[in-house]
């Protein structure tokens, strides 16, 4: 009697946890085990590939009238020029001829002076070199020179380019001029008289690299003789 009644007992209870609790079906989801170690490797992100941006250096704002257009029928100044502008954005080809102009007045009245303080800065160590020696031959002599640059009659690019880092310009200046020398006494050893004119061709270089935006004269050749002016 006393099992029938435990075994009734134990149908009822299993009769309240099934519809408590339910059963499984087959069909039903199962939980995921938050502790598990999933054998599925996530997702990879996406790979984003950045094109390497070019950036062009802008086209040289160029005057042609500041290039010797006898010398630039193949575009070579210009190309030259533009290299420049490529490495250093800063460059401006008026405000260098400007600057090549005043140089070369400087240069030409600090030599005639013996000014040596002016013209180091201004020269390559091998120019200055040459200067230095013309100086001292006339102090030797104790004779003077003053020269007067009257007019530039023209100053055009005749050559441009870029060697690494180091930029180069040569101008062709086209000036009038005049040159007394005279010796101790103050007597004239020579005199030019009337303004002169003179075609010298000089060459400029920088470090592109440098922030100094000073040029240096590393060349002077004459391109012909001086012929008085009528």
């Amino acid at each position: 009697m006393d099992i029938l009644i435990f075994a009734i007992i134990a149908a009822v209870l299993i009769y309240r946890l099934n519809s408590v609790l339910g059963t499984r079906q087959g069909d039903e989801g199962s939980r995921p085990n938050p502790f598990a170690t999933s054998t599925t490797p996530p997702p990879r992100p996406a790979v984003i590939t950045l094109k390497p941006t070019v950036v062009k250096p802008a086209a040289a704002k160029l005057d042609l009238d500041l290039i010797d257009a006898d010398g630039n029928t193949d575009g070579k100044i210009e190309t030259g020029l533009v290299e420049i502008l490529a490495v250093d954005p800063a460059f401006d080809a008026a405000q260098f001829m400007a600057g090549a102009k005043y140089a070369f007045d400087m240069i030409v009245t600090s030599y005639a002076k013996g000014d040596r303080a002016a013209l180091k800065p201004l020269l390559s160590q091998k120019i200055y070199a040459d200067f230095d020696h013309g100086i001292a031959e006339r102090e030797l002599l104790a004779h003077t020179s003053v020269t007067e640059i009257h007019r530039i009659n023209g100053a055009h690019i005749v050559e441009a380019h870029l060697g690494g880092t180091m930029a180069y310009i040569t101008v062709d200046f086209s000036i009038e001029q005049t040159t007394t020398i005279r010796d101790n006494a103050g007597n004239i050893v020579e005199d030019s008289g009337k303004p002169t004119v003179v075609e010298d061709i000089w060459t400029f270089t920088r470090d592109t690299r440098s922030s100094d935006p000073n040029w240096i004269l590393i060349e002077t050749r004459s391109a012909e003789k001086p012929t008085p002016k009528n």
